[in-house]
């Protein structure tokens, strides 16, 4: 599990003041950071078209890269057979 740092701008206003007393308080933060854990996808980031559903088991995990599906090659043929006939298109 790997630790990511998440920067959040925000902006907090504090006016404290004592009745009579002539003092107050003021305050502003400019930059929070909140720290928490998101697993890595560690899977592969490339694939090819099959025949059958592919599924990237990436839920809840953050991936560090670009994920590339590639086309399906240019010298790629079905070949079915019916028990008679062999047919490659």
């Amino acid at each position: 599990m790997s630790t990511y740092d998440v920067t959040v701008d925000m902006t907090l206003d504090v006016d404290v003041s004592m009745a009579d007393s002539g003092y107050s308080i003021a305050a502003d933060i400019g930059e929070v950071t909140v720290i928490g854990t998101v697993p890595q996808y560690t899977g592969s980031y490339v694939f090819t078209p099959t025949q059958s559903t592919q599924t990237i088991e990436i839920e809840n995990k953050m991936a560090t890269a670009d994920i590339t599906i590639n086309p399906i090659p240019s010298n790629y043929g079905l070949i079915t057979w019916d028990g008679a006939t062999l047919t490659v298109s």
